[in-house]
């Protein structure tokens, strides 16, 4: 089941309620009894996760084409931290829900210093707590709002580096058409000397947050996600040899393409990521960068297939925590759609759009320099939008 993960908003209450109960009223009677149910279910309410919230927990929503299907709350703590609750929609059970969930939950403790997690599991749900790799560390009463007690498994699991490496689906291709000689030659002499630092899960297991400062010095850091070809991150980089541009690509070939360019324009202040954006996002530092670039990024122009479109909480939340307060981010696309859900998606995460009127979106930026994917798109008659942001 493929679900998006993302931050508690306003407005989530009501729907955190419902399922809240919906969950709890399912689970069968041979298990907890309607009588304890209806005490489970006692007392919920809109306000009480954000009274949550207020006093310290932190919470993760899965969401399905919009709805929200499972969420999970836990609590910081070093060594030992708490998952405090995780519910799932019954008609989203036995989905892999809880388990991305409670993995998600697990990274960001992890990343936040903690060596163990702890749980309370209910006798409906002690198996898949089991089936997660936690293990029963002994037996307490649960409280319920309505006043009756309910006996409780106490689970805990160690955390590791290596247990915290997240599944993550890629779309899209890494590699296209025969490289040329010179490309090859550019891959094997000139990428690892541009590397930002240890970004891959292999190389950085414990997620060591990259040293901007030994690879830019005290200068501003830019980040372009997905630079294609490398046009515009060359024009920028040599536009402003005074900032520090942080260029991420997949496709190889591209990759390659960018080498060449790098070469022939001698530009010394880029750095490149040849690799998924989200590995990248892991490890920059909070607030570490000053400028973001999203231009002419893959459409994904299926319905079914939004949800791979990186302006999603998947991609957008990690970039907001990256992004510093006021720093600006530009996105560029041809496709109406796009544009809809990118004036959907980037406010809620925590962006502000900065358009006063048409010109702001139809014409480009000063210092705009055009890629072949958007030649492409005016020789087909398709009308560019340029969309921008600021970090709030």
């Amino acid at each position: 089941m493929d679900v998006i993960l993302r931050g508690f908003r306003d407005g989530d209450g009501a729907a955190l309620m419902h399922l809240h109960r919906r969950a709890i009223m399912a689970v069968p009677d041979d298990i907890v009894s309607p009588e304890h149910r209806r005490d489970w279910a006692h007392g919920l309410e809109e306000a009480g996760y954000v009274r949550a919230i207020e006093a310290g927990e932190h919470f993760i929503i899965a969401e399905r084409g919009g709805v929200v299907v499972g969420f999970c709350s836990y609590l910081l703590g070093a060594p030992e931290a708490e998952i405090v609750g995780l519910y799932v929609d019954p008609d989203a059970q036995r989905r892999g829900v809880a388990r991305a969930l409670v993995t998600e939950a697990e990274r960001r403790l992890f990343d936040r210093g903690a060596t163990a997690i702890t749980a309370r599991a209910s006798p409906a749900g002690e198996p898949a707590w089991a089936a997660m790799g936690y293990r029963v560390t002994g037996q307490e009463s649960y409280r319920s709002r309505g006043g009756s007690t309910l006996a409780v498994a106490r689970m805990a699991k160690p955390l590791s580096a290596t247990s915290q490496r997240p599944h993550r689906n890629f779309y899209g291709r890494r590699k296209g058409q025969h490289l040329k000689d010179s490309q090859e030659r550019y891959l094997a002499e000139d990428l690892e000397a541009l590397s930002p630092g240890a970004v891959d899960w292999d190389a950085n297991p414990q997620r060591t947050p990259l040293d901007l400062d030994a690879v830019f010095g005290t200068r501003d850091v830019w980040l372009e996600v997905g630079f294609g070809g490398g046009e515009h991150l060359i024009h920028q980089a040599a536009s402003n040899p005074d900032v520090g541009i942080i260029g991420c690509e997949p496709y190889i070939n591209g990759v390659a393409m960018l080498l060449g360019k790098i070469r022939e324009a001698g530009v010394r202040n880029l750095r490149v990521h040849p690799g998924d954006a989200r590995d990248l996002f892991d490890v920059l530092p909070e607030a570490s960068i000053a400028k973001a670039f999203l231009l002419y990024p893959d459409p994904w122009p299926k319905k079914r297939h939004h949800r791979r479109r990186f302006v999603t909480p998947e991609h957008l939340d990690p970039l907001a925590r990256v992004l510093k307060s006021g720093a600006e981010f530009r996105v560029a696309t041809d496709i109406p759609d796009y544009v809809r859900q990118t004036l959907e998606e980037v406010p809620r995460a925590g962006f502000e759009w900065l358009a006063e009127g048409p010109a702001d979106w139809r014409e480009a930026w000063p210092d705009w320099y055009s890629t072949r994917y958007e030649q492409k798109a005016l020789r087909e008659g398709r009308v560019p939008h340029y969309l921008t942001f600021r970090r709030r």
